[in-house]
């Protein structure tokens, strides 16, 4: 399987075409997001994949503050002056779970998502895990842990009133139930673009 993921990373990605599929409003391009004034921050996360019985992908949950508190997220965040994507994801999984660099292997990267509330463009890093070690969490995470990628393709996807920080108002909002948690908005569209990818590899 981390060979078809890097065959994935390789070729044309579904991109948009995913992004759409999970999205709950319509995003600006990334394009049109680089256009705006001022300039939206650059930020990095980190995908990590394993295989186990199958495939899974590790989510957080982020400690309940700031506008994007309680969501299923992956590690990362806004890039240091002179930082490359891959150091930036790097470092902030090291921060926020206590993964070190040489614990998995980065195997490439998904396109990049415009998110309007923290007015962030995100470059998604994907690596693989080989070996199993422990989290050490910092107080930025509420939970850690894998969860099975064949329970989250489109058909998965469901519409639910959620309350929006960002906006303050309840409006619906597509996602994927993850334990009992609701994946939606950017993490959410990353995902899709991921196992939309796997789904055209294996047709």
């Amino acid at each position: 399987m981390k060979n078809k993921i890097i065959q994935l990373l390789q070729g044309p990605l579904p991109g948009r075409e995913a992004h759409a599929q999970i999205w709950s409003y319509p995003r600006n391009t990334v394009e049109e997001g680089l256009a705006l004034e001022p300039p939206p921050r650059p930020s990095a996360v980190l995908m990590l994949l394993r295989q186990r019985q199958e495939l899974e992908i590790l989510f957080i949950v982020r400690s309940d503050f700031g506008i994007h508190g309680g969501q299923v997220a992956f590690p990362g965040g806004k890039l240091e002056p002179h930082e490359t994507h891959e150091e930036c994801a790097m470092r902030e999984t090291a921060e926020e779970l206590g993964i070190l660099p040489h614990q998995y292997k980065l195997l490439g990267a998904l396109s990049p998502v415009f998110i309007p509330p923290s007015h962030m463009i995100v470059y998604p890093q994907i690596a693989w895990v080989d070996h199993e070690w422990e989290c050490q969490p910092n107080h930025e995470i509420a939970d850690v842990f894998w969860f099975p990628i064949a329970q989250l393709k489109s058909h998965c996807i469901e519409e639910r009133e959620h309350y929006l920080k960002a906006f303050d108002r309840v409006q619906k909002i597509k996602g994927i139930p993850v334990r009992n948690y609701f994946l939606w908005g950017a993490s959410a569209m990353m995902t899709q673009e991921l196992t939309l990818g796997i789904s055209l590899l294996n047709s």
